[in-house]
Parts: C-alpha cells; structure tokens; sequence
C-alpha cells in the first residue's frame, strides 16, 4: 500500500508539472524545427529537474504534517530518494541537451542556429544581464548534484561523512534555484507553469535555508541522557535506555527517532522498542550492521548525553480487520517489542493478534523476554529459528494462521523478505491495503 502511494505521489509530481508546461506553450513550439524544439526540451527539462528537486528537498526538511498524507516519514523519505534520482536524471538529460548540439556544430555536424536581429523588446527579461554567470552556476551545481547523489546511493561510503557531505545539497538547490530563476523564459512567469514554479521554488529554498542552518527537526527535538545499555550477545542487539531531561512529547507503539549519541557520528533512525508510559524513558534495540552501531557498546556510557528527535512514522497498529498479525524479521521485531508493552497496558479490548518472530541469531534472553511480553499482552507467539526451521513462507504462515487474508498484515524486517511475502499475499487475494510495512532505510 505504501509504495503504490508513493509511486503515484512521483507520478502525480511529474504529470502536473508536465500539464502545466504543456498549456503554458505556443501553438508552434513543438513544430518550429530543430533549434526551437530544442530550446524548448531544454526549458522543459530544466522546469521538471527543477521541480523533483525542490519537492525533494521540503521532504528532506520532515515536514510531519504530510506523513498521513504519504503514510509516515519512512515512507516520504523513499520518495525524497526517488525524486532525487529522478532530479538527477532529468537534470543530466536537460545538460546533454546543452552540450550536445553544439558539440555537432563544432564537428560540421549540423547547421548552426540562425540568429535573428533585435531579440526581443528592450526589458523583456529582467534578468537578461544575469544569464552568463547562471548558465556557469547551473553547470557547477549540476555537477556536485552527480557528485551528491552517487555519494547518497553508495552505501558504502561512511555514513557520518555521508551525513556531513549531503548537507551540501542545500547549496547545490540554491545554486540551482538561482539558475532556474534566471534562465527560465520570462513567458512562463506569466503562463500556468509559472505559479507552480514559483511556489516550488520558494519551498524548496526554504528548506534548503532551514537545513543550512541546522533547524530541520529542532522543535522534535529532546535531550537526554543514557540510563543503562545491555547487550544480548546472540544477536548482536544493544538495549539502550534514555532518560529524558527536556519534554518528550510521548510516541505510540511502532514509532521511531532520530538518535545522536555523544562523537563525531550523525543522528541514526532507530525505531523506540518501548511503549509511552509518561516516565520520561524510552528504549532502543539497536542491531549491530554496520561500523558504527557494531562499535557503539564500546562508545556508550551510563550518563552520556543523547539528543532524540521525533517521534516519526505510521507504524502505528492501527487496522479495520477483525484481528492482525504481525511479523518480525531480525531487527524488524523492535516495533513489535514496543506494541506488545502498549497493548499489555491498554485496558480497552483489542482485536486477537498473532506474532511470527523470524530470526536467523536467535538469543535466548532476548526471546524470553519477548515470550513473557506476549502472554503479558495475549497474544499468540510464534518463533522461526530460520537455520533448524528455515523461511517463513506464505504456506507455512497460512498453517499458522489460516485466517491471515482476514487480518491486518503489519510486516518490519528486510525489504527483500517483506516485497516476497507482500507479492505473494497479494497474489493469493490479500487486498494491498491490509499490508503494512515500514521502508526503513533512510539513505
């Protein structure tokens, strides 16, 4: 449910912006001959680069009142991904439409443009003086533009210096930004596409500000300080408990934060594995995957200062069916962790739930725990140790529940093993709308 929104959230993006264009065009433009049709492509391409990245840059900003909208910040951060990329593209497209051409006219190619005398009425463009050096500006920052978006799809390169790196593209919107202002025909100011532009545009450099002075998130934010971290050995999971010095404004189940310990290391998404009681604490089960959350037990110390910012997400439990499961793969248990405290403290009735934990590294303190919450909760557990018991599939899940095409599907764990279970569900007739799964992977 949540990609086919955001597929037709960057569908809609791109069929409005190319609506517009198209009514704010002269009857000849399209059939004027190669120069013109030219220009006009590269006026095209540069309004539609120009418009993916500006939507992409307010959703880097976490506006969270869209997340109902677009179904949680998870979920708009994949789609800042895909316009980003779609940015990227197009913008390479609109820059191959500069170069090229005259490319061919310097080899004998192809004819030169004929130029015609005068160029307009005198004022027509305001900004006719400006149109050299943003031509130059909307090179270099389409070339850092490539440079940030391989730097953000390499998810090799360091994330703490991926963090500082993709800071810069605020700079590079602005860069663009000016290059848009200047270059774009005055008739279009004037012409359908022009309000729309110009509304993206002042978004867009609005976040790009917001960001450049460090502000994006700053009214979520709560600072604390370590209360204790525990280790469970068998799955390289860390516990982490917070206790909060500033006001937390609460979370529900299923949630997640923002997290910045102590060190040079940017803030980290961390979903909170523990449900709101009003005590001022929250707990994170942090997977050791990569270098940093591997060496952060030896980084962390009881009183160490932590800033969280959040709550963020839709992950939240909430179904029109008669009963639900739920299914943890490895890490992807941790907003169930958080639901099952919640529902062990809610006193109104709730529909039957059952809970298929999937893990390959199975650590006995931790299951216990998670066991002990479940009969706490009422609800029904069900473990699949992947190496004796191999992967959970549709059939082994339709023996465990065979009412599963009644019940709300929420699902957090690998993507691969989420779109296997969503593709095959939906195939056997579970509506999309009954599949709930968070996108987590914010770079």
């Amino acid at each position: 449910m949540g990609i086919t929104r955001l597929r037709l959230a960057f569908a809609g993006i791109a069929i409005i912006l190319t609506t517009l264009w198209l009514l704010s065009l002269p009857d000849s433009a399209l059939t004027a001959g190669f120069w013109p049709v030219r220009r006009t492509l590269i006026n095209f391409t540069g309004v539609l680069a120009i418009g993916f990245m500006s939507a992409s840059i307010v959703l880097a900003a976490r506006p969270v009142q869209i997340e109902p909208l677009l179904g949680g910040l998870d979920k708009f951060y994949r789609l800042h991904k895909w316009l980003g990329i779609g940015a990227a593209a197009i913008g390479l497209v609109h820059w191959l439409l500069e170069i090229v051409p005259r490319w061919m006219v310097g080899q004998g190619w192809l004819a030169p443009p004929v130029r015609r005398a005068g160029g307009g009425p005198a004022g027509a463009n305001p900004f006719a003086d400006w149109h050299g050096i943003g031509a130059e500006v909307g090179e270099w920052g389409f070339y850092l533009l490539l440079v940030l978006v391989v730097i953000a799809l390499w998810k090799r390169f360091p994330y703490h210096l991926f963090f500082k790196t993709h800071r810069l593209m605020a700079v590079v919107y602005l860069l663009l930004a000016f290059h848009a202002i200047v270059l774009m025909p005055p008739a279009y100011w004037t012409a359908p596409i022009g309000p729309a532009t110009a509304v993206l545009l002042a978004g867009g450099s609005a976040a790009a500000v917001i960001s450049l002075f460090r502000r994006i998130g700053h009214s979520r934010r709560a600072v604390g300080r370590v209360e204790y971290f525990k280790q469970y050995f068998g799955n390289a999971v860390l516990e982490v408990g917070v206790r909060f010095d500033t006001a937390w404004p609460g979370h529900q189940a299923g949630q997640f934060a923002f997290v910045r310990f102590e060190g040079r290391e940017g803030a980290h998404p961390f979903t909170i594995s523990s449900a709101w009681r009003q005590d001022g604490q929250v707990v994170f089960s942090i997977k050791g995957l990569g270098d940093y959350t591997r060496a952060l037990p030896e980084m962390l110390r009881v009183g160490q200062t932590v800033t969280v910012e959040g709550p963020y997400g839709r992950f939240d439990f909430r179904g029109k069916c008669s009963r639900q499961l739920w299914i943890g793969g490895g890490i992807g248990i941790t907003p169930f962790i958080a639901g099952l405290q919640a529902r062990a403290a809610a006193t109104d009735a709730a529909v039957p739930v059952d809970l298929i934990y999937s893990t390959s590294a199975p650590d006995a303190a931790f299951i216990d725990n998670i066991r002990q919450l479940a009969e706490q909760a009422g609800v029904r557990f069900h473990l699949l140790v992947t190496p004796q018991d191999g992967l959970l599939t549709l059939d082994r899940l339709a023996a465990i529940l065979p009412q599963w095409k009644e019940a709300d599907i929420w699902f957090c764990g690998p993507a691969g093993f989420g779109q296997s279970l969503y593709d095959a569900m939906t195939a056997r007739g579970l509506p999309p709308r009954q599949f709930h799964r968070e996108l987590f992977d914010m770079r």
